[in-house]
């Protein structure tokens, strides 16, 4: 076969191929293709010195809001890139690492047969149960609450995170839990199951996830429950695969209905996969702890 007519048979370029990310590369082109439906790249510009935002960042972020709660009502999953910006996350990962307790299990415990351990941030008094016993701030996360927009209840201010204005503006602003999941080398897949019967998940990427480190797996055939009450049950859209590896670079936020069904895949990478995850749900009588100061609860 000649040159040129060899040419002519090979594939033409996907002109969307520079929305992959190189995390979701190695994922069935279905996935690939779905990926790029349900992410929005957020803007890197920096904000004006804690004085407010340019009108040009305002009006980025504001369409980024608008398009991220499309997604979610259509999709039930939408990933925010650029969600934290390097500076923040580091942060995030120094005030988890000082509260891990190596040589005991006051913070990290014991991992489990599946190799996956948590370090809980925040509870809320509506979470407490025989696993988790403390409600509030764990003293040393100041600076988390912080860079997560967690210090005001209920204001939309301009210097809002696009992600918080996402669960506020959708009725799901009380965050019932902030705990770093670690998912260990050789962790396998978790079972499937479902978080709450309403609300979002809220997943941040603490490292670049890609498909040997095992990120979290949408399955789209079960049906189950709108985001908010009083919607019909959620059936999968026409365009979606049966299921998707949420694979996303790391400062990423994975944002889905909570009571979409979803697992942690297999980490067979050479390193531990940790992510920063919220339950994102409706009002509680309890949220008020949210607000208050970590370094004046026990």
């Amino acid at each position: 076969m000649g040159k040129a007519k060899a040419a002519k048979l090979q594939r033409a370029p996907d002109p969307e191929a520079e929305l992959d990310t190189p995390q979701a590369c190695s994922l069935p082109r279905d996935e690939k293709l779905f990926l790029r439906k349900v992410s929005i790249p957020l803007p890197t510009m920096a904000r004006n010195g804690g004085r407010g935002l340019s009108k040009q960042l305002q009006a980025a972020e504001d369409a980024a809001v608008q398009q991220a709660i499309a997604t979610l009502d259509k999709y039930n999953m939408c990933i925010l890139h650029n969600a934290l910006s390097p500076d923040a996350l580091d942060t995030i990962t120094t005030e988890f690492e000082e509260m891990l307790d190596l040589n005991g299990d006051a913070a990290i415990g014991e991992k489990d047969a599946s190799k996956r351990s948590g370090t809980r941030m925040y509870n809320c008094a509506c979470q407490v149960g025989p696993n988790c016993g403390f409600c509030g701030w764990r003293v040393g996360s100041e600076r988390t609450k912080r860079l997560l927009d967690l210090q005001y209840p209920h204001e939309r201010t301009e210097a809002m995170s696009v992600w918080r204005r996402v669960v506020t503006e959708m009725g799901v602003d009380h965050v019932a839990r902030v705990e770093v999941v670690t998912s260990h080398r050789g962790c396998r897949n978790q079972d499937w199951h479902v978080d709450a019967p309403r609300g979002l998940t809220t997943i941040f990427a603490m490292v670049d996830v890609d498909l040997p480190k095992g990120p979290t797996q949408m399955d789209f055939t079960i049906p189950f429950s709108a985001i908010l009450e009083g919607a019909p049950k959620v059936k999968k859209p026409e365009d979606a695969p049966d299921t998707v590896h949420a694979a996303m670079p790391v400062c990423s936020v994975l944002m889905f209905n909570a009571n979409a069904s979803h697992r942690g895949t297999a980490n067979i990478s050479t390193g531990p996969r940790p992510i920063l995850v919220l339950d994102c749900s409706p009002p509680c009588p309890d949220e008020h702890l949210l607000y208050e100061d970590p370094s004046a609860m026990m």
